[in-house]
């Protein structure tokens, strides 16, 4: 198959998985809106609610990564997970970010993405858009992966099957990012 049929595989699959309910804009607007507040007032201030965020930002990073190792071991084994498994693997996540340094090795790496402006209330504005668009692409490739491994889609989905996982998973995010990133500026221009 030609990277072309690999770009509208991909986009068809994403465009079904956000004409679900929940990555409608009204309801994707409040869910987001919901969560920097919530964190915003269990922060205290605004140098610990910078924090939060680059914390959450830090773990979305390591959930998107996991859950595509996933992905990209199912394509190089040519062999379908079950979402159970799926499911559970990426429950696993936070257990090792507890479990580990994980925050203290790799907040240092994120920080320069998150902390970007001269005053602290342009940091905030700045770090909640990393957060959100880290949190949409995260949303958007777990509800991919779901899509992919559901038994009612395999006769579709088994043509991702036939590309090098690595270019099929930088497609995936590719898409995931360009989506999330619409997404965002059509949010934005709501308020």
């Amino acid at each position: 198959m030609s990277k072309e049929l690999l770009n509208k595989h991909t986009a068809g699959v994403l465009g079904a998985v956000i004409n679900q309910p929940h990555w409608k804009k009204d309801e994707l607007s409040n869910n987001l809106k919901k969560v920097l507040v919530d964190m915003r007032e269990n922060s205290g201030s605004p140098e610990n609610y910078l924090d939060t965020l680059l914390r959450n930002v830090t773990f979305l990073f390591e959930n998107t990564n996991r859950a595509l190792s996933l992905l990209k071991f199912c394509v190089e084994e040519e062999k379908f997970m079950t979402q159970e498994s799926f499911q559970q693997a990426m429950l696993e996540v936070p257990k090792l970010v507890k479990e580990t340094n994980f925050f203290a090795e790799n907040m240092p790496r994120f920080k320069e993405l998150v902390y970007k402006g001269s005053t602290m209330e342009e940091q905030v504005t700045h770090g909640e858009f990393v957060y959100c668009n880290s949190k949409l692409v995260n949303d958007m490739v777990i509800d991919f992966i779901g899509t992919f491994l559901h038994p009612n889609n395999r006769e579709f989905t088994i043509n991702f099957m036939e590309y090098a996982s690595v270019v099929m998973v930088e497609t995936v995010m590719e898409f995931c990012k360009t989506y999330s990133s619409h997404m965002l500026k059509e949010l934005n221009s709501m308020e």
